[in-house]
C-alpha cells in the first residue's frame, strides 16, 4: 500500500462571519486522505467583532478580559468542530490565537505543526474583508512551506 502523502493538514477556521464556521469540507476532507486534522483560528479584529455579537453570553463571564474572554469562546467553539470531526472518524484538534498578522500566524503554525497541506475556504464575503482574505490567501500560497488548497467559497 503507498505510503499517505497527506497525513496532517491545517484547516483555517475563520471566525469574522456570523455563526459557527462551516468546517464539514474540511473534515470530509482529511477523512478521505486519512489525514489528521488541525483547526487553527486566529483572532483578529474582524474575528473579535463576530465574537462579540454573535456569542454575548461568554461576554458576562466574570472576572476575565474582553481578549480571554473571546479567545475561551473561540475555544468552545473549535472544541464543537473538534467533536464534530471526531464523530466522522477524523482525528482533529483545534488552536486559537490573539494576532492580527493572520498569513503568518497560519504559516508559522504550519511550520510548528509540521503540516503536509494549508486548507483554507474564503467566505463569500464583500468588500474590505474580502479583499482581506484574497490578500491573505495570496500571501500563504507564495510562502507556504507545504500545499495549499483553496476551497471555493460558500
Amino acid at each position: 500500500m503507498p505510503e499517505r502523502v497527506v497525513r496532517r493538514m491545517l484547516a483555517f477556521v475563520e471566525f469574522a462571519d456570523r455563526g459557527d464556521p462551516d468546517v464539514t469540507w474540511a473534515i470530509r476532507l482529511a477523512r478521505q486522505l486519512g489525514a489528521e486534522l488541525i483547526l487553527f483560528s486566529v483572532i483578529d479584529r474582524p474575528a473579535m467583532v463576530s465574537l462579540i455579537g454573535t456569542h454575548r453570553a461568554a461576554m458576562a463571564e466574570r472576572g476575565a478580559t474582553l481578549t480571554a474572554t473571546l479567545v475561551a469562546d473561540a475555544k468552545r467553539i473549535l472544541q464543537r468542530l473538534v467533536d464534530a470531526a471526531a464523530s466522522n472518524g477524523v482525528v482533529a484538534r483545534g488552536h486559537a490565537i490573539v494576532s492580527e498578522e493572520v498569513p503568518e500566524q497560519i504559516l508559522k503554525e504550519a511550520i510548528v505543526q509540521q503540516v503536509d497541506l494549508i486548507v483554507i475556504r474564503p467566505s463569500g464575503r464583500q468588500g474590505f474583508l474580502q479583499h482581506l482574505m484574497r490578500s491573505t490567501v495570496e500571501e500563504i500560497l507564495s510562502a507556504a512551506p507545504c500545499g495549499v488548497l483553496v476551497a471555493q467559497p460558500k
